[in-house]
């Protein structure tokens, strides 16, 4: 995670707020959360993943001319394209993820809607469904908020009063996005990527396993296995609609619910 900006929703700022708290404990950079899916006969399927981040933050930058300006509510987690919880969501896209933050005493549960982003080369590729250029928005004095404020201002004064927002002219580069979420994994993981089908039985060549791919010597071999690693690695953004959080050490549960792009509601209630 990377912060959180003023224009962020409440929910945001809070699962931002209490993962950094837990960080100064842990040092995990990113905290494990259970992920629910619908697998093709109807059952639930529920698994650990570790979120990527929130478009815009951090390494997510919306595209290679963002200087860190762009904020969003869409959180990422990855897959292997050929995993069991990728042919899930393509039949099921509706999702869950619940983590614990153990020495913060809180538990935070998202429920939203998945979309797939695949390699161009990979058969499966498609367009991102999702328009996320809605979920972003420019952080708190950057020059993209002062482009929108001044925008809004010769908007409303040509329509002759107030009006709505107008378009920010997001410029985002999705693939771009799914690179630099590739990217910023350990060896190890990337590795992983370019490894035979999860879930398969597991063959008895070690030469399908490398541990790390730039440890590979022979050339030809190294440039086969980060392709595949790269057409393997999925980038999944979740469209969150309802955030359900439960801070137990202050006794407190606040719902989240989405009601447009942009606007939230927050009730309050027992935990």
């Amino acid at each position: 995670m990377n912060g959180y900006c003023s224009r962020d929703p409440e929910w945001k700022q809070a699962f931002v707020g209490y993962v950094d708290k837990e960080r100064e404990i842990t040092g995990e950079r990113f905290p494990a959360m259970a992920l629910s899916t619908v697998d093709v006969d109807g059952r639930p399927a529920v698994r650990m993943v570790t979120p990527r981040g929130f478009v815009g933050d951090g390494f997510l930058q919306i595209s290679k001319e963002d200087e860190g300006q762009w904020s969003s509510d869409v959180l990422t987690i990855c897959t292997h394209a050929k995993s069991n919880k990728v042919q899930e969501l393509v039949h099921t896209n509706d999702v869950q993820l619940v983590g614990y933050l153990a020495r913060t005493g809180v538990q935070i549960r998202l429920s939203g809607h998945a979309s797939l982003l695949f390699h161009p080369d990979n058969p499966n590729y498609s367009t991102l469904s999702l328009d996320i250029r809605h979920r972003v928005w420019p952080r708190d004095g950057t020059l993209a908020e002062k482009r929108e404020i001044e925008d809004q201002r010769l908007a409303t004064k040509e329509a002759g009063g107030p009006m709505a927002l107008v378009s920010n002219g997001v410029q985002l580069d999705a693939e771009y996005i799914r690179e630099q979420a590739y990217l910023h994994h350990s060896p190890v993981l990337q590795a992983w990527y370019s490894w035979p089908p999860p879930g398969k039985v597991r063959l008895a060549d070690p030469a399908l396993y490398p541990l790390e791919i730039p440890k590979i010597k022979d050339e030809a071999e190294k440039e086969r296995f980060e392709a595949n690693a790269r057409r393997n690695y999925v980038l999944v953004f979740i469209d969150v609609n309802k955030v359900d959080i439960v801070d137990l050490k202050q006794a407190t549960r606040r719902i989240h619910t989405r009601r447009g792009d942009t606007s939230w509601s927050i009730q309050n209630v027992n935990p």
